[in-house]
């Protein structure tokens, strides 16, 4: 079970150890260690990733309540869990608990309902479909502030990007062999294998990410129908 601690970070299953905002990258890797193999993504200034079960769980270091520029590494500013987009027709096989709620154990609403007005600030979930079950939350060091300026704007964006990809993952690996691309129009879109459902990401910068992921891993490419 993963437990949210707001304003402190998160505890892993387990004797594995608490995940704590403000932690460096190397503190932050040795305690995702006690969950499996870490991975660091090729993005600064660092984000480190590890698999337990269904969930993956992303840590994300960023600049918190720091002025930027300043001195030595930056801290872990947040935490991301998330699941394939086709886990949105499951319930989570591991807790993920804010409270006395498990978080992908229940449909969406019934989440959102139970959570209701102890949702903290600091807590980001995306739900694209309250019909279905989360497939991603994130708990932040510090209740997100409205990025100002364009250099914040971009950073911003960019986050969103990684925390998309982290998301959609399992396209290109664990259920890479259910998906096909399907050439459309000069480009490509994700098609599932068995319902033949064209998966459409509407942010271009994810697609073209997603798209070179899945074609490096060899996912079969279909040609446009004429």
């Amino acid at each position: 079970m993963f437990e949210l601690l707001p304003g402190t970070g998160v505890a892993l299953p387990g004797d594995t150890g608490t995940l704590r905002f403000g932690a460096d990258a190397q503190t932050a890797a040795e305690v995702l260690t006690g969950l499996g193999h870490v991975r660091p993504l090729s993005e600064a200034p660092w984000i480190l990733t590890a698999r337990w079960g269904d969930v993956e769980v992303t840590a994300h270091a960023g600049q918190a309540d720091r002025p930027a520029g300043g001195p030595g590494e930056l801290p872990l500013r947040s935490i991301v869990f998330s699941r394939g987009r086709s886990a949105s027709r499951v319930p989570g096989g591991i807790p993920v608990v804010l409270g006395e709620v498990d978080l992908f154990g229940y449909p969406a609403a019934e989440v959102l309902e139970a959570v209701g007005d102890h949702w903290p600030a600091e807590l980001e979930i995306r739900c694209a479909d309250e019909r279905g079950y989360l497939t991603s939350v994130a708990l932040c060091a510090t209740a997100p502030n409205e990025p100002a300026g364009r250099r914040a704007r971009a950073a911003a964006e960019a986050a969103e990007v990684e925390r998309a990809l982290v998301e959609l993952e399992p396209l290109w690996t664990t259920e890479r062999d259910q998906w096909q691309l399907l050439e459309a129009g000069g480009g490509h879109l994700p098609r599932h294998r068995g319902d033949q459902t064209v998966l459409l990401i509407c942010d271009e910068a994810v697609a073209r990410r997603v798209t070179a992921a899945m074609l490096a891993a060899g996912v079969e490419v279909v040609p446009e129908q004429s």
